[in-house]
């Protein structure tokens, strides 16, 4: 039986939640060591996949794949 919107969120909010607040330090983390060092491609592609995990376009995670498939 396929799940509501409401029922998803229900069983994924606290994970989802909780993944960003990882991504969220991690990113912290890295720009305060990084401060002053040239920049490097690898950040600028997980701000690129994170502009596309909060987009409201289709295909998400097709797309986060592509992005990291051009590495």
């Amino acid at each position: 039986m396929k799940k509501t919107a409401a029922e998803l969120l229900e069983l994924y909010y606290h994970d989802v939640r909780s993944h960003l607040l990882e991504t969220a330090a991690a990113f912290d983390r890295i720009e305060r060591a990084s401060a002053g060092a040239p920049p490097d491609p690898r950040l600028a592609k997980l701000r690129l996949i994170a502009g596309i995990a909060c987009d409201k376009q289709p295909e998400r995670a097709r797309r986060v794949l592509e992005a990291l498939s051009d590495e």
